[in-house]
């Protein structure tokens, strides 16, 4: 007999679904891109071409951020499904992207920290779309 997939108990009743992961990705993307845009700010020493810094790296940064963080997604999805809190599945995402910074960016660790910083901050805004929330 085939169940409905609500009930075969399978997805972790912790899982974000579709929405919270797409929410994670496009937080993870606008967080990376302001930081990206303070960092340029700073090192520049005026802040004039902030707008224009976020917008290149949230346009540009949008098929990276699908094929990158959907691979995160995935692999932070598997690595916690036996959790019982959201916290393991935020410090999981924190420390892929600092894994994945020095990967893209060939050893670039400032980056790496970006990275992981708005990994972290794009699966933390998500935790409001668990399907089950931990006490």
């Amino acid at each position: 007999m085939v169940e409905p997939a609500g009930k075969r108990g399978s997805a972790s009743p912790l899982a974000l679904g579709v929405r919270g992961y797409v929410l994670a990705l496009a937080v993870s993307l606008t967080t990376l891109a302001v930081e990206i845009g303070v960092v340029d700010a700073l090192q520049q020493g005026t802040a004039d071409d902030f707008v224009d810094v976020v917008v290149v790296v949230m346009v540009f940064g949008v098929v990276p951020t699908a094929v990158i963080g959907s691979v995160g997604a995935f692999v932070v999805h598997l690595a916690t499904r036996k959790a019982t809190s959201q916290w393991p599945a935020v410090v999981l995402a924190a420390a892929l992207g600092l894994v994945a910074g020095p990967i893209i960016w060939w050893g670039e660790f400032e980056v790496a920290v970006l990275l992981g910083v708005a990994a972290a901050v794009g699966r933390l805004a998500a935790v409001p779309c668990a399907r089950n929330r931990a006490a």
